[in-house]
C-alpha cells in the first residue's frame, strides 16, 4: 500500500483533480480476509471493551479480559501465545461503557463508576494490570482522553427522552476531567446541551488536543487546553452519531448511512470538510436496515479509513450482527460513476455476530467479536489457515496412556508465498515443527495452493488436571514461510477432562 504523511492526506482534494491519475490500476482491490483468532476466554457482557495500541503491544479488554499482544512494527504477533489477565477488580459489567487508553493507563466507565488501570508494565513476563482507583456515579458510555484531560459523554442516541424535545429538564453533557493523578481524578468543567449548540452531544474526540464534540445540531471544536474553561473554536452544522480520530489531522463524523472526513488544522483547531463517504450498496442483499457500526479507525500507515457495516434489528433498533468491512482507500481517487467504487473495498466478516473496536496494526485489523473473541483480518495475500481435529470431542485418542501421550494435530495452512513449516505451540509452550508435505487440499477455496501440515505432539498427562472437573488449554499454530517470515496463523482451545487418556475410545475411522 502507498503510505502517505499527515499533511499529504490533507491535501488530497488538490492532487487527485489532475487528469494524469486516472488509471486503472487506481483501485482498492485489497480485501481483507481472517488470518487469525485468539478464542473468548470469557462471556463478552461482563465488562466494556476496547482495543489499543501502545508501543509494540496491542491492549484488547473483552469480557473483564485483558489480552496483551506483542507485535512488531509489520503488525505480526511476536510472542507464541497472548497474555491474559482476568481483571478481577474491575466493577463494570456494562458492555456498553466508555473505554479509552492513554499513556499506559485505561480509563472505563460503566455502571460502576470511572474506574483507572495502570497497564504500563503489562507484558508477557511483566506484571498484571493494577487498578489506580475507582470513582463512583460517572457513568459514561463514550470517552476520550488526550494529555492529562479526560472527556466523557452518556449519548443522547441512548437517552431514555429526547434532548431538546418536550420532556423538562432532559439533557446531557461533556464532562472534563484532570487525570494527571489518575489515583484521584476530578471534574474541573462541564458543558452542558442546554448551553451548547451542538444540543444532546453523541461522541467525543481530540484532534491536536483539541475537543471535538458531536451532536443532534452539529460538530463543535473546543478549546481545553485549560480544561476548567473550555473556549468554542470551531463548528460545523452537519451533525453525527459517531466520531474517527487519528488524534491528529483526520476526524470523521459519522451517521448511519453516511461519514464526513475532515482536515483539522494543527495551529487553530479548525475543521474543513474533505471527503464525503456514503455506505456501501448492500441493501438488497439484506432483508433488514443496514447502517455504519458507531465505531471505526483510521490507518494512517495506508492511507484507509476502516469502518463496518452492520444489520439492524428492527426492534430493537441494535446491530443484529457485523457481516462487512467497508474499507475508503485515500491512496485512491475518489472518483464517483461506478458500483463498487474504486476507492472502496467490501470485505465480508466471519462470525455471526456483532463485532467491535477496530484497530489498524500494520497491514492487519483487529476487531473484538461477541462470541468469537479477538480476530485478525489481514488484507491480500497473509498466511490464513486451521487447526483441525478428527472428531467433533477434539483429539484422537492417544497412542499410550500414563506418562507423556502421543496424539496429532492436523490442519491446513496457504498464504502469498510457500509455507516451509509449522510449528505448534500449547499454552505458549513449544510442542514441535513440521514441514508441510502432504498433497494440496483442495476442498479449501483459495486463490493460492492449500498446504496440509500433521504434527505428532507429546502431551503431558495432567492436561485434565486432578482436583478439578477439567480444564481448558490452548493451541496455536505460527507458521514460516520460505523467506523466513513467521505469524500465527490459528489459534483452538481444546477440553480435557481427568484421566482424559484412560477415558478415550478409540473410533474405528479415527486417524493416529
Amino acid at each position: 500500500m502507498r503510505v502517505f504523511s499527515r499533511i499529504s492526506l490533507t491535501l488530497l482534494v488538490l492532487v487527485f483533480s489532475g487528469s494524469t491519475l486516472v488509471a486503472s490500476h487506481f483501485q482498492a482491490d485489497c480485501p481483507l480476509q481472517l488470518v487469525a483468532a485468539t478464542a473468548a476466554v470469557t462471556p463478552f457482557f461482563q465488562s466494556p471493551h476496547g482495543a489499543f495500541r501502545f508501543g509494540n503491544q496491542v491492549f484488547v479488554l473483552r469480557g473483564q479480559a485483558l489480552t496483551t499482544y506483542t507485535v512488531n512494527d509489520l503488525g505480526d504477533i511476536q510472542n507464541n501465545a497472548p497474555r491474559q489477565d482476568f481483571l478481577g477488580s474491575m466493577g463494570g459489567r456494562e458492555a456498553a461503557g466508555g473505554v479509552a487508553f492513554n499513556n499506559g493507563f485505561l480509563y472505563v466507565s460503566s455502571d460502576a463508576g470511572l474506574e483507572i488501570f495502570d497497564l504500563r508494565n503489562t507484558r508477557p513476563g511483566g506484571s498484571a494490570p493494577t487498578l489506580v482507583s475507582r470513582t463512583p456515579n460517572l457513568h459514561y458510555r463514550r470517552l476520550a482522553v488526550s494529555n492529562n484531560v479526560l472527556a466523557g459523554v452518556f449519548p443522547a442516541t441512548d437517552f431514555p427522552c429526547f434532548i431538546g424535545g418536550p420532556t423538562p429538564n432532559c439533557f446531557n453533557s461533556v464532562d472534563l476531567f484532570d487525570v494527571s493523578n489518575p489515583s484521584v481524578p476530578h471534574i474541573v468543567a462541564s458543558i452542558s446541551a442546554q448551553t451548547s449548540s451542538v444540543g444532546g452531544f453523541n461522541d467525543v474526540a481530540f484532534n491536536y488536543g483539541y475537543l471535538v464534540t458531536i451532536g443532534q445540531n452539529g460538530t463543535v471544536v473546543y478549546n481545553v487546553f485549560n480544561p476548567s474553561l473550555p473556549a468554542f473554536v470551531s463548528g460545523d452544522a452537519r451533525p453525527g452519531t459517531f466520531l474517527v480520530s487519528n488524534g491528529a489531522n483526520l476526524l470523521g463524523v459519522g451517521n448511519d448511512d453516511s461519514i464526513l472526513t475532515y482536515a483539522v488544522s494543527p495551529d487553530t483547531g479548525g475543521i474543513t470538510p474533505m471527503f464525503f463517504h456514503s455506505i456501501a450498496t448492500l441493501r438488497l442483499e439484506h432483508a433488514n436496515p443496514i447502517m455504519f457500526h458507531r465505531q471505526a479507525s483510521f490507518d494512517e500507515a495506508s492511507s484507509r479509513l476502516i469502518t463496518m457495516i452492520d444489520e439492524l434489528d428492527p426492534q430493537t433498533l441494535q446491530p443484529a450482527r457485523t457481516f462487512a468491512f467497508d474499507v475508503f482507500d485515500y491512496g485512491v481517487p475518489m472518483f464517483e460513476g461506478s458500483d463498487p467504487r474504486e476507492y472502496e473495498q467490501v470485505s465480508y466478516t466471519q462470525g455471526d455476530e456483532v463485532k467491535y473496536n477496530p484497530i489498524a496494526v500494520g497491514p492487519y485489523v483487529y476487531v473484538v467479536g461477541e462470541i468469537t473473541g479477538v480476530q485478525e483480518y489481514g488484507v491480500c495475500g497473509q498466511m490464513v489457515g486451521r487447526i483441525e481435529t478428527n472428531s467433533l470431542a477434539g483429539l484422537a485418542c492417544p497412542t499410550t496412556t500414563g506418562g507423556p501421550t502421543v496424539a496429532e494435530l492436523h490442519g491446513w495452512v496457504t498464504g502469498a508465498t510457500r509455507i516451509a513449516n509449522v510449528e505448534l505451540f500449547l499454552d505458549g509452550s513449544s510442542l514441535g515443527a513440521v514441514s508441510t508435505s502432504d498433497p494440496p487440499r483442495t476442498d479449501i477455496p483459495s486463490s493460492t495452493p492449500v498446504q496440509t501440515w500433521r504434527v505428532t505432539v507429546s502431551l503431558p498427562a495432567n492436561l485434565g488436571g486432578s482436583a478439578n472437573p477439567g480444564r481448558l488449554h490452548l493451541f496455536t499454530a505460527v507458521g514460516t514461510d520460505i523467506n523466513g517470515n513467521r505469524r500465527q496463523f490459528a489459534s483452538q482451545q481444546l477440553f480435557f477432562i481427568p484421566n482424559w487418556q484412560a477415558l478415550c475410545v478409540v473410533r474405528r475411522r479415527a486417524v493416529q
